[in-house]
C-alpha cells in the first residue's frame, strides 16, 4: 500500500501542471450592411383581423406569395454582403468596380477651326473602390461608415484619385460627403456617365418612412463642398435646404424634389430648384425592362440641373456670379432581351440662359443621344459597345468661351467592367 502511495506521489511530482485546453479559433462570418427598417411614422397596413376575414383561397394564393417576394427584392437591393471580423462586432463590406475601354471620338465644331480636337482613339480606364461598415449597438442604435474612392481619366492630365463618399450613419441621420438627396436619374447603367464623376456635396441628411408608399428626405447641403465635378458657386450664408418625397408602389417609382439656396451678392437672392421624376418597370415582347423620365428646373440654382457630363461643358461657361435660368429634361429605356444581354437607350436636353451686364441674353443648349448594348454573361462582369451623340449650341456675345464649345460630338467605345 505504501508503494503504491509512492508511486502516486512521484508520478504527481513530476507531471507538473495540467495544462489549459487551446482555445478554438474564430472565424470571419459572412454578414450583411442593411440599412435599418425603423419602420413607417404612420403605418396604413391592413390588420391580421382584416386580412383574414377574406376567404381562404385569397390568402393562399396572394398574400404569402406577395409578401415573400416584397421581402427578398428588398434584401436583394439594399443589403451588402460582408463579413463580421473576429473579435469584433461591425460588419465591414468592401466593393469596388474597374472599368476599361476602347474610346473613339471625333468632333465638328465650325466655328473654332484649327482649334477643333481631331478625331482620336484613347484608353480610357476608371476604378473605385467603397469600405462600408455597420453595427447595431446594444441599445439598439444602428452605426454605419462609407467611403469610396474612385479614379478617372482627365484631359491632358494623369489620372487622379477623387473621394465619391465620406459618411457617417447614425440612425436615420446621415453626415458627411455623399450625393445630393435632389438628384434622381444617375445613368449608371452607361459607360460615358460612369467616367465621369457624380456630383456629391456635404450634408447633413434626415430620411424616414411616412408610410409603406412615401419616404421623405430633408437635408441641409453644401454644393461648393464637392470634391467631383461640379459648376462654380459661390458660397451662401447657410447652406441650401433641399426635401425630397419618394413614392413607390409595385412596379412604379415617383420622386419629387426641391432645393432652395441662398444667393450672396448686393442684392439678397434666392434661388430654387425642382425635379419630378419617374421609374416603370414594364414586361413586353416576352422581355423585362423600364422607363425612366425626369425634368429638373432652376432657378439660380444651376447646380441642381443636368448631367455630370453636361456638367463638364457648363462649368467652362458659367462663373460662381452668373444668375441663370434654365431646364434638363431626360428619357431613358431599358430591355433585357435575355438573362445575359440587355439594352439601354437616353435623349436628354439641357438648356440654361445667362442675364449678361450689357443688357444681351446668353444661352447654351446641350442635347444628346446615346445606347448600348450589355452582356453579362456572370455576376460581376459586364462587356458592351457605347454610343454617344451629343450637339451643343453656345452663344455668349460679350463672353470668351472655350473655342470648342458650339458643335458636334461623336464617340463610340468598347468597354469591360469588373465589379468584386
Amino acid at each position: 500500500m505504501l508503494a503504491v502511495l509512492f508511486a502516486m506521489g512521484e508520478g504527481a511530482a513530476f507531471a507538473g501542471p495540467v495544462p489549459r485546453r487551446a482555445k478554438a479559433p474564430e472565424f470571419a462570418r459572412s454578414c450583411a450592411i442593411t440599412p435599418p427598417d425603423l419602420g413607417p411614422i404612420w403605418s396604413t397596413a391592413i390588420p391580421d383581423s382584416t386580412a383574414k376575414a377574406g376567404s381562404d383561397d385569397d390568402e393562399a394564393d396572394d398574400g404569402p406569395d406577395d409578401g415573400e417576394d416584397d421581402e427578398d427584392e428588398g434584401e436583394g437591393e439594399d443589403s451588402v454582403p460582408g463579413l463580421i471580423v473576429p473579435g469584433s462586432d461591425t460588419c465591414l463590406a468592401i466593393s469596388g468596380t474597374v472599368t476599361a475601354g476602347l474610346q473613339f471620338d471625333s468632333y465638328r465644331v465650325p466655328k473654332a477651326g484649327d482649334a477643333a480636337p481631331r478625331p482620336a482613339f484613347s484608353w480610357p480606364t476608371t476604378a473605385n473602390l467603397r469600405i462600408a461598415t455597420s453595427q447595431t449597438l446594444p441599445s439598439g442604435l444602428w452605426i454605419g461608415t462609407a467611403f469610396e474612392v474612385s479614379t478617372a481619366p482627365a484631359a491632358g492630365q494623369p489620372d487622379s484619385a477623387t473621394i465619391e463618399e465620406a459618411t457617417v450613419a447614425v440612425g436615420p441621420m446621415l453626415f458627411g460627403l455623399a450625393g445630393s438627396r435632389f438628384s434622381f436619374w444617375t445613368g449608371e447603367d452607361f459607360a460615358f456617365s460612369a467616367r465621369s464623376p457624380g456630383r456629391n456635396v456635404g450634408l447633413i441628411a434626415w430620411e424616414r418612412d411616412l408610410t409603406e408608399r412615401w419616404t421623405l428626405a430633408l437635408a441641409a447641403e453644401d454644393p461648393t463642398a464637392a470634391t467631383t465635378t461640379s459648376i462654380p458657386l459661390s458660397r451662401g450664408r447657410v447652406p441650401d435646404g433641399v426635401a425630397r418625397l419618394l413614392y413607390t408602389q409595385g412596379d412604379l417609382t415617383l420622386h419629387l424634389a426641391g432645393a432652395l439656396r441662398d444667393v450672396p451678392g448686393g442684392t439678397a437672392r434666392l434661388g430654387r430648384a425642382g425635379i419630378l421624376g419617374a421609374t416603370y418597370k414594364l414586361k413586353a415582347f416576352g422581355g423585362s425592362g423600364e422607363i425612366t423620365a425626369q425634368i429638373a428646373a432652376a432657378v439660380d440654382a444651376a447646380a441642381y440641373i443636368g448631367s455630370s457630363l453636361d456638367t463638364t461643358i457648363v462649368r467652362q461657361v458659367l462663373t460662381p456670379a452668373d444668375s441663370s435660368r434654365g431646364f434638363s429634361t431626360v428619357v431613358a429605356a431599358k430591355r433585357e432581351w435575355t438573362d445575359t444581354l440587355a439594352s439601354n437607350l437616353y435623349v436628354s436636353r439641357y438648356q440654361i440662359a445667362v442675364p449678361l451686364a450689357d443688357a444681351s441674353r446668353a444661352k447654351l443648349r446641350i442635347d444628346r443621344l446615346s445606347t448600348n448594348l450589355v452582356w453579362s454573361p456572370v455576376e460581376g462582369f459586364r462587356a458592351g459597345i457605347e454610343g454617344s451623340l451629343a450637339y451643343t449650341e453656345a452663344a455668349f456675345r460679350s463672353r470668351a468661351i472655350p473655342a470648342t464649345i458650339g458643335g458636334r460630338l461623336l464617340s463610340a467605345q468598347l468597354f469591360i467592367e469588373r465589379a468584386f
